[in-house]
């Protein structure tokens, strides 16, 4: 029977004269077919070059097994001998891999896979097996070889690897939770502004965004803010954020955005330690507006985040501009001092914050940018309808631009509407 294959690797050479011989010295002369061979082949190339042996009978009785395969199982050869396979079968290995593998190696093909054992002592070990039928001349299986790979340490890594995950995966979700309660409830938002939106996207379980909220008796606050860093260390970032706000707008009473900018840069260095030799450069980006409950006024400041403003009075939509300087981090000048723009209201008017993850976002037929130009259309194009149907439209146009991509960053956005003015 002649064997058309290119090129046997050395290894495989030595494994198939074994075989060869222990086929020759058994009481039945056997064959393998060129895709057994061309299996062995593959298999090789997918694990370490230790293979054990096994052979079973047509009905699936142990005929043979070489000392590396029973010392694996925990046996000695001779207990192996004479019993049927299914004495290693574990019970965690679902039904229908066998019933496929019989179904294969009994039509003469080939078969491979990975299958959780028992040895004698009832401990697991896995292995990653290759079947072959040896064929009498006619083609028909007189027994199956098997060639089995030690996964055992393999898989007991992965497990260990999965418990990790799971630990780590738990920890993020019990973080989740916190991250959320420190974020702004509904019945603060509700009451203090007449119609919005928020749009809140973490990238990963946690986020380094975050948005904040606060009221007194005649104002309300709001700021969007996009720390340094997502995932673990932007939401440590997000926390020292909210507690810093908390502090200087709740217990120091400032209400001004340029001021309370301005100590919140200072509070985050401090806290940070940058005011030291070795400083880092984790800071923060945000918008903060300050909200006369009974006027007409807000008032506005930001740290490299824009904010945009539909007027109704231009009916068109103005970009209101941050200071381009970020909240923490270097500072090379002697006082970094945040400006305050007042901003006269109408009714009707809407504002939007938002963090930079909602235009840096990458997709579209060529993957790039969604871009403040894409924002600004989607606003001029849905200003007039409800903030619940805004959200739904911006929603649906960055999930669709982004398309199968990854998101890249947290993604937050509040939209604002103001009514009947006071």
């Amino acid at each position: 029977m002649a064997i058309q294959i290119k090129e046997i690797p050395q290894e495989v050479k030595h494994l198939l004269a074994e075989i060869k011989d222990h086929l020759e010295d058994g009481s039945h002369h056997g064959y393998l077919l060129p895709k057994s061979i061309e299996a062995i082949i593959e298999f090789y190339a997918k694990h370490h070059p230790k293979p054990c042996i096994i052979e079973t009978d047509p009905k699936g009785v142990i005929t043979h097994v070489d000392a590396e395969f029973a010392k694996l199982a925990g046996y000695e050869p001779q207990e192996l001998i004479g019993t049927e396979a299914n004495i290693l079968r574990s019970p965690n290995t679902p039904t229908g891999i066998f019933q496929q593998m019989w179904q294969k190696i009994t039509q003469g093909e080939p078969w491979m896979g990975e299958l959780e054992n028992v040895r004698k002592d009832f401990s697991p070990f896995w292995i990653a097996m290759l079947i072959i039928p040896v064929v009498d001349i006619q083609g028909n299986p007189m027994k199956y070889l098997g060639i089995a790979f030690d996964l055992t340490e393999e898989y007991e890594q992965r497990r260990r690897l999965e418990e990790k995950n799971k630990e780590l995966v738990d920890s993020l979700k019990y973080a989740k939770r916190i991250q959320k309660i420190f974020l702004p409830p509904n019945e603060l938002l509700d009451e203090i502004l007449d119609d919005y939106f928020v749009i809140y996207r973490p990238r990963d379980v946690v986020s380094g965004d975050f948005y904040w909220a606060a009221k007194t008796v005649d104002k309300a606050f709001v700021a969007v803010v996009d720390c340094t860093g997502h995932g673990v260390p932007g939401a440590f970032m997000s926390l020292i954020g909210h507690n810093l706000l908390n502090q200087i707008v709740l217990n120091k009473k400032i209400y001004d955005p340029g001021e309370i900018l301005t100590e919140l840069h200072k509070e985050v260095r401090a806290t940070l330690k940058q005011d030291r030799q070795q400083r880092n450069k984790d800071g923060m980006d945000l918008a903060f507006i300050t909200i006369e409950r009974y006027g007409d006024k807000v008032y506005y400041a930001g740290a490299n985040n824009h904010i945009y403003w539909w007027s109704t009075e231009k009916d068109d939509l103005i970009v209101v501009r941050a200071d381009k300087m970020p909240i923490g981090g270097e500072q090379l000048e002697e006082e970094r001092v945040f400006t305050t723009k007042t901003l006269e209201i109408q009714e009707g008017d809407c504002l939007y914050l938002f963090t930079d993850g909602f235009v840096d976002q990458f997709g579209g037929p060529e993957d790039k940018r969604f871009g403040s130009k894409r924002l600004k259309n989607l606003i001029r194009k849905y200003h007039n309808e409800s903030m619940r149907i805004q959200r739904a439209k911006f929603n649906l146009e960055w999930k669709e631009w982004r398309g199968d991509g990854e998101q890249i960053d947290d993604v937050t956005m509040i939209g604002i509407r103001f009514g009947e003015i006071d």
